[in-house]
């Protein structure tokens, strides 16, 4: 009784200082945090056993450790038997066959594979300027991982970003305009198609039915906020009551252009950044010692705060509104970029490259056109074959804001 008594008075004195020391605001989160224990990998392995199609919500496009959870997910053994599908927004639809071809193929020397992985990659987006390692480096690890397993159990990769234009497109100012009218305006609409038209065949003829869709951003929403519906909106409606969308954790978008971003194309323009709630929910991570589970949003304190990722357009939805799920893997000061592709150029047409890349900017930004030379393919191979890690730009401005919450 008396070392009850002493367990119990210590637990109470416990939680004294722990309310002490945290802000009020982060106790409820803290406290539910403290009470899960499963993995980002297992959340979203353990959806598939209640849903069909898992969205999962990219973080910015260079972010590459996302991609090793992505890949934890599908190298597990339960993926391999149970699923078997992957569906991405980065890689063009027109490049989906090649990719496929590429992820199956054994080759005789790893020399052979950087090659065609170099190739695979350069051609799955137009301009052939896409310069994030972590696609890359992810269709080597999956050819890797096919090479290891019987066919029945290989994991298919289907590429569903947008088309790469004809040659009748790349010829002249109308063509290109027409191609970038034709597949930018309605470009969620459209690689909502290419993911429905090939789920609905894998329904029909394949005995893995169930798919992973990474999207970034809005597109992987399952409500939609602009005139052209969101991809995960058309995922969420078509196979209603058999679709997932998971968030993982990056940042809130403010309803401004960063001013880093003011010269790009419209279409390219990013928003400027902070910490989600204000730092708040990052903060209460670091509290809970968490950072690698995940959750459903429903009857947890992050499912009913307002949907703050998302603020071009005025909405009352909250987390739970728009999202099934959540997962927390690396904080933001884990968290890597990197850019720069191994053999990029390799085999290429480089004056094709320059004209395409020309014709491209006269139709969607103002830019002064490349002149070929010499010096400048040089000056582009090593830009673009040099590999860049870094961390988030604006990294201390987001710790300041989270740290905030965290002063007693």
């Amino acid at each position: 009784m008396k070392k009850r008594f002493i367990g119990l008075t210590f637990f109470l004195i416990s939680m004294l200082a722990f309310c002490q020391k945290t802000n009020p605001e982060l106790t409820k989160y803290v406290n539910f945090l403290e009470k899960q224990n499963v993995s980002a990998k297992d959340y979203v392995l353990n959806l598939f056993k209640k849903y069909d199609v898992v969205i999962l919500c990219e973080r910015q496009h260079t972010e590459t450790t996302q991609y090793d959870l992505i890949y934890d997910i599908v190298s597990s053994p339960y993926f391999h038997k149970n699923v078997g599908n992957i569906f991405t927004e980065v890689g063009s639809y027109s490049n989906r066959q090649n990719t496929l071809n590429f992820i199956k193929t054994k080759f005789s020397n790893d020399s052979l594979k950087q090659i065609k992985q170099a190739e695979i990659y350069r051609n799955g987006f137009f301009p052939n300027n896409w310069l994030n390692t972590n696609f890359y480096d992810f269709t080597g690890r999956l050819n890797s991982l096919n090479s290891t397993l019987k066919n029945k159990k290989q994991i298919n990769l289907f590429t569903s970003g947008s088309m790469n234009p004809s040659i009748d497109e790349r010829n002249d100012e109308k063509g290109m305009r027409k191609y970038v009218l034709a597949n930018y305006v309605k470009r969620d609409s459209l690689m909502a198609s290419y993911v429905i038209k090939t789920l609905d065949s894998l329904n029909k003829y394949s005995s893995k039915k169930k798919a992973l869709v990474i999207m970034n951003y809005r597109h992987a929403f399952s409500k939609s906020y602009t005139k052209d519906r969101n991809v995960g909106d058309y995922l969420f409606k078509k196979y209603k009551g058999k679709t997932a969308n998971v968030y993982i954790n990056y940042l809130a978008s403010l309803n401004k252009v960063d001013e880093r971003d003011k010269e790009k194309a419209k279409m390219f323009q990013g928003p400027e950044q902070v910490p989600i709630q204000n730092g708040k929910w990052d903060a209460s991570f670091k509290l809970a010692k968490k950072e690698n589970v995940g959750f459903d949003f429903k009857n947890s304190p992050f499912g009913k705060d307002n949907f703050d990722i998302w603020q071009a357009t005025k909405t009352d939805d909250k987390y739970e509104d728009v999202f099934t799920g959540f997962v927390y893997y690396l904080p933001l000061d884990k968290q890597v970029n990197s850019s720069g592709v191994k053999n990029f150029f390799i085999n290429a047409d480089f004056q094709q490259f320059i004209n395409d890349w020309n014709l491209f900017d006269k139709v969607t930004r103002k830019s002064e056109p490349r002149i070929y030379s010499k010096e400048l393919e040089n000056g582009y191979k090593k830009d673009f074959e040099t590999i860049r890690i870094r961390k988030y730009t604006d990294l201390e401005k987001y710790q300041e804001i989270i740290n905030q919450w965290l002063k007693n």
